[in-house]
């Protein structure tokens, strides 16, 4: 019982530290948008946000529609569009990675997982081979403690604020055709989020690899390896995003991995006759196991970027030229042309 309850105070000290550490990855790093053209690399039709007006009445809301003209939203149980001018502040909950509480719950679950095997070693003056498995239990519990704790964090940021200036332009949103890459900027917006990870394919066949932080009509912002880099639509020739796939698949393989590994490694640590070995090394190397797998399955799964492309720039707008050069000499004359695309 004295162990269960240090293993308990442990994990619950685990889960706190969690907690602290997971608050600032993406408040302070946010560049909020200046426009309702901006605005839409951030929200989404569905999404949940908390709109201050320009009256100081602050609700939350659910987006219906974004323009660059427009904010149309649910709120207090009626559709309402809000100009530019209306709105001061918008916030939203973005979404974030959860390796950083997945890493910091691994290194407490390991360090829980020490202390709770050298407290057994000197308890009982030697080590025995079930604190294998209990060892493997606190390192899986740490990992899904910090993955779930980091998921469950409400943490929401400031996307748009008004106030600036604003050069009246043509609205440019257009229908994008279902599965279709992007062939303008304005309409990328629509199939990407800030944050996700993308490619940007130069001209001149440069890649860079990044997350986007900001994405207008006319240009678009990538941070790469933590400097921000700015490309306007006729520098760019395609803009490759990460694709949506779930992550349980993962999840279910390394559930099935990690419970058969931690049974097979009770019953080697223990051997076959002794029978008390087994009633706890086993249990317990399953059960560790189990959430190990589980929890790194998920996220290497997560991890896989799997990428495809958003935006690419049509046919009909790569660089063509057609030169005529006359051919004056005294035995010929003519005109010499030169087509390149």
């Amino acid at each position: 019982m004295g162990v269960v309850t240090k293993r308990g105070r442990t994990l619950a000290v685990a889960a706190a530290f969690v907690l602290l550490c997971a608050f600032s990855p993406l408040n302070a790093q946010v560049n909020p948008a200046g426009s309702f053209d901006e605005l839409q690399l951030f929200a989404k039709p569905d999404d949940p946000i908390i709109v201050t007006e320009a009256n100081g009445k602050t609700s939350r809301a659910r987006v219906v529609q974004l323009t660059d003209d427009a904010l149309s939203v649910q709120m207090d149980n009626a559709t309402r569009r809000l100009s530019e001018a209306d709105v001061v502040e918008v916030r939203q909950r973005l979404s974030d990675s959860r390796r950083n509480g997945w890493l910091i719950g691994t290194a407490i679950g390991v360090g829980a997982g020490v202390a709770n095997v050298a407290y057994n070693c000197s308890h009982y003056g030697s080590c025995r081979t079930g604190d294998i498995g209990a060892f493997g239990l606190d390192t899986g519990l740490g990992m899904l403690v910090g993955f779930v704790v980091d998921g469950s964090i409400r943490k929401t940021s400031v996307v748009f604020r008004g106030g600036n200036e604003r050069v009246a332009t043509t609205p440019t949103n257009s229908a994008l055709p279902p599965g279709q890459p992007a062939q303008t900027l304005a309409d990328l917006r629509s199939l990407v989020r800030y944050g996700q990870q993308v490619e940007v394919v130069e001209l001149n066949g440069n890649v860079w690899k990044g997350e986007i932080v900001g994405l207008s009509s006319k240009s678009v912002r990538v941070r790469v390896a933590g400097t921000t880099h700015d490309w306007d639509e006729t520098q760019i020739r395609e803009i490759k995003k990460r694709r949506k796939d779930v992550w349980w698949n993962g999840a279910l393989i390394g559930l099935g991995a990690g419970g058969l590994t931690g049974t097979l490694m009770g019953f080697s640590a223990c051997g076959r006759l002794d029978d008390e070995c087994q009633a706890n090394a086993v249990p317990a190397g399953l059960l560790g196991g189990m959430v190990i797998g589980v929890t790194a399955g998920a996220l290497i799964d997560f991890s896989y970027k799997k990428m495809e492309t958003a935006f690419q720039v049509p046919a009909s707008s790569t660089h063509r030229s057609i030169g005529v050069t006359p051919i004056l000499s005294r035995h010929l004359r003519g005109v010499s042309l030169n087509v390149s695309f």
